[in-house]
C-alpha cells in the first residue's frame, strides 16, 4: 500500500465529519436522538437500520452487519482502496498529503506516488472540460458549432452541462495537455490518447472533432466524456465514450446525478432517461430529477446508487421498439430491488428532447406528471398485441405480466397486482394463481442454480478471519461484553485499566479497542474513548464490524453493580484463556526437554499455572 504518513491520516481523521460525508450519499439519513439513522446504502432495506454515531465517527448497519469509520465508509461507497479513500477525504477537508516521490520528467509515474494519480486525472479532466467549452465558443464556424446550434440547447443549460467540442486535429488536445504540465503517461492512463497502429510509440487524440459532454461522478467531479458524432463521414459510432480508467467506472455512473441528487428526494422520484440529450432536455423543462446510464446499459450497480435516494423510478425511454425493450430490461433489474415503477410516454415526440422542441417544456412536464404505473403500461402494450377477448389472448397477456409481477420483492405488491390482473382479464384468481405457480416452478430450478453460483462467488472473498488465538466464540463474546460495559461505565474502564494486562490480549479489533479504553481512562478522558477507538482502527486489517456496532449504539443508563459483575466475569474468562494457552505451550515444551534441572524448573512452572487455572 502506498505510504501515507501517520500524522496525515490522524489529521484527516480529526477533520472528517462522518455525518456530513454520509449525508452526501444517503440523503434519507435523519437525526434520531444523539445518533443519525437511515436506510443502508450497502443493501436494500425499507426499515432504516443504518446508524451513524457522530461522537465516535463510526457507522454500523444492524441489517447487513457492515460498519467502520469514515475511511471504511468511503472505501465501500466509492469502491476505493485505503489510499484512495484517504485522498478523497484529504481533498474535501483541505489536508495536504505529501508526495513521497515526484513525477519524473520522463513522464513515468512511480508506484509510490500512484495514489496521487487519481487526483491528477481529476484535475486533467476538469481542465480539459473547460478547454472543450472554450474550443466550441471560439470556433463559431466549425462543424461542431453548427451542429450544436441545430440542437437548440438553451445557453444557460449548455453552460451548466459544460457542452464543448474537441478540436478537429490529430494531436491538438495532447499538445495542449503537455503544455499544461500533464504527462503522456497520465494521458495514457486516462485513455485520452491512442497509439497509432502503424507507428508504435506515436500517439493521437482519442476524441477528435466531436461534440463533447463531460461526465461527472456522484460528487460532481469530471471523470470522463461522451463524444457525439457531428460528421457521419468521420467514422466511429454515433457516441464514443471514455474508456474505463482509475477514475471512470461506467457501470457505477449515472449522467446528471450530480445535478439531480438534491431534487430526487424532494420530488420523491428519479427519471431514468436513455442518454445525455434526454437528461438535458428534462432539466431544461424543469424536471431536474433526471439521470441516464452512462456508456453502458442500465445495471444493478446503478440501481443500487438510485436506491439511496428514492424508491420510485420513472422510466423515460424512446417511444419505439428499442425503448420498449429498454423499459422491460430496466424493470427486470429494478422490481426485485423494491422499486415502484412508472413509465413516461412522449406524445408528439419520440423522446423528451424532441417533445421539448415540438411542444415546449410544459408538454414535457405534463408527460412526466401523467406517467403510468408500469403494470398498467405493460397491460396496455400487451393488450394492443393480443386479443384479450380470446382464451389464447388472455394467456399471452397473463404470461407477459406475470413474468414481472413475480419479480417484486414484496408479497403484498405481488398479491395486489395478481388480483388486479385477474380482474382485468376476467379470470378466476384461482386459475391465474395456478398459472403463476406453474411459471414459477418452470423457472425455479435455474433460479436456484444461479443462487448457488452467486453464494459461491460471494464466499470466495470473506472478511479476513481473526487470529486462531481469538477464534473462540465465547472468548470473543466476553471481550465484546467487557468493551461494552467499559465504554458506558467509567468504573469498569478503571477495572480494565488495572486488571487487564496487555499480555492477555492478542491482535484484533476488540483487543485494540480494549487497550484504547484503558489508556483513555488513564489519560483522564474516558468520554473520548469511542473516538480514539475509531482512530486506532484506521489501519486494522481485520473485520471490526462488531466494534462498530457497539460504537453505533446509543449508550443508555447502566446498573453499576451488574456492570462490575459482568466486567469481573469477562476478565476472569480472558485470564483463563491466557493461562490455558500458556499451559498448552509448556506442555509442548516438556515433550522435548530432557530430564534435568531445566525440565524440573519448567515442570514446576507448569504445576503453578495449572493450579492457578483450576482456581479460575
Amino acid at each position: 500500500m502506498p505510504y501515507i504518513p501517520e500524522e496525515t491520516i490522524d489529521e484527516i481523521s480529526a477533520r472528517a465529519d462522518l455525518v456530513n460525508i454520509v449525508l452526501g450519499y444517503v440523503p434519507t439519513l435523519k437525526q434520531a436522538g444523539a445518533r443519525w439513522k437511515g436506510c443502508c446504502p450497502f443493501h436494500q432495506e425499507k426499515t432504516p437500520s443504518f446508524i451513524v454515531n457522530p461522537d465516535t465517527n463510526m457507522f454500523h448497519c444492524f441489517g447487513c452487519g457492515v460498519g467502520g469509520n469514515v475511511f471504511k465508509f468511503v472505501m465501500m461507497i466509492e469502491n476505493l482502496d485505503f489510499p484512495g479513500a484517504a485522498q478523497l477525504l484529504a481533498r474535501k477537508y483541505n489536508v495536504i498529503i505529501p508526495e513521497p516521490t515526484p513525477v519524473h520528467r520522463s513522464g513515468n509515474i512511480s508506484k509510490e506516488s500512484g495514489y496521487n494519480l487519481r487526483e491528477r486525472l481529476f484535475l486533467l479532466h476538469e481542465k480539459l472540460a473547460a478547454m472543450y467549452v472554450s474550443n466550441l465558443k471560439n470556433n463559431p464556424d466549425s462543424k461542431a458549432a453548427e451542429y450544436f446550434r441545430s440542437r437548440q440547447i438553451e445557453p444557460g443549460f449548455a453552460l451548466k452541462f459544460m457542452i464543448g467540442s474537441s478540436p478537429d486535429s490529430w494531436d491538438a488536445t495532447m499538445n495542449w495537455a503537455l503544455k499544461e504540465g500533464f504527462t503522456l503517461e497520465e494521458l495514457k492512463q486516462a485513455h485520452l490518447v491512442s497509439e497509432r497502429q502503424k507507428s508504435p510509440g506515436n500517439y493521437i487524440d482519442f476524441f477528435r472533432n466531436r461534440l463533447m459532454f463531460p461526465i461527472w461522478n456522484e460528487q460532481g467531479r469530471v471523470v470522463g466524456f461522451s463524444a457525439r458524432q457531428i460528421d457521419k463521414e468521420q467514422g466511429g459510432g454515433k457516441y464514443v465514450n471514455s474508456v474505463e480508467s482509475p477514475i471512470f467506472k461506467k457501470g457505477r455512473l449515472l449522467y446528471g446525478l450530480n445535478f439531480a441528487r438534491p431534487d430526487i428526494p424532494k420530488k420523491g422520484s428519479v427519471i431514468l432517461c436513455e442518454g445525455q440529450m434526454d437528461v438535458i432536455a428534462m432539466h431544461c423543462s424543469g424536471c431536474t430529477n433526471a439521470v441516464a446510464p452512462q456508456g453502458t446499459a442500465f445495471g444493478q450497480d446503478q440501481a443500487s446508487v438510485l436506491r439511496r435516494y428514492t424508491d420510485t423510478v420513472l422510466l423515460a425511454t424512446d417511444s419505439d421498439s428499442a425503448g420498449m425493450a429498454a423499459v422491460l430490461k430496466d424493470a427486470a433489474i429494478l422490481l426485485p430491488m423494491g422499486f415502484h415503477l412508472k413509465v413516461v410516454t412522449f406524445p408528439g415526440g419520440k423522446d423528451p428532447d424532441e417533445l421539448l422542441h415540438n411542444s415546449g417544456p410544459e408538454a414535457v412536464q405534463k408527460a412526466v406528471a401523467e406517467a403510468a404505473d408500469f403494470f398498467e403500461f405493460l397491460y396496455s402494450a400487451s393488450a394492443s398485441r393480443f386479443d384479450s377477448s380470446t382464451p389464447e389472448g388472455k394467456i399471452r397477456i397473463a404470461h407477459e405480466l406475470l413474468k414481472y409481477i413475480r419479480l417484486s420483492d414484496s408479497d403484498i405488491v405481488r398479491d395486489s397486482y395478481f388480483n388486479w390482473l385477474a380482474g382485468k382479464l376476467g379470470l378466476s384468481p384461482v386459475a391465474l394463481e395456478k398459472e403463476m405457480h406453474r411459471l414459477n416452478k418452470a423457472q425455479s430450478a435455474p433460479l436456484r442454480k444461479r443462487e448457488v453460483v452467486q453464494q459461491n462467488v460471494d464466499t470466495k472473498k470473506p472478511a479476513q478471519d481473526l487470529p486462531d488465538s481469538m477464534s473462540d466464540r465465547m472468548l470473543n463474546m466476553a471481550m465484546l461484553e467487557l468493551l461494552e460495559v467499559a465504554l458506558r461505565n467509567s468504573a469498569c474502564a478503571e477495572k480494565v485499566a488495572r486488571e487487564l494486562s496487555p499480555e492477555y490480549l492478542d491482535d484484533g479489533p476488540v483487543a485494540i479497542a480494549l487497550a484504547v479504553v484503558a489508556q483513555a481512562f488513564l489519560d483522564h478522558e474516558p468520554e473520548q474513548a469511542g473516538r480514539h477507538i475509531a482512530s486506532a482502527l484506521v489501519s486494522c486489517e481485520y473485520d471490526y464490524s462488531a466494534v462498530s456496532a457497539l460504537l453505533a449504539k446509543e449508550i443508555t443508563g447502566s446498573n453499576m453493580e451488574l456492570d462490575l459483575k459482568v466486567a469481573a466475569d469477562c476478565l476472569k474468562m480472558i485470564r483463563r484463556n491466557r493461562l490455558k494457552k500458556q499451559v498448552e505451550e509448556i506442555r509442548r515444551q516438556l515433550l522435548s526437554i530432557p530430564a534435568g534441572e531445566d525440565r524440573t524448573e519448567v515442570l514446576r512452572e507448569f504445576m503453578r499455572m495449572t493450579s492457578e487455572l483450576s482456581k479460575l
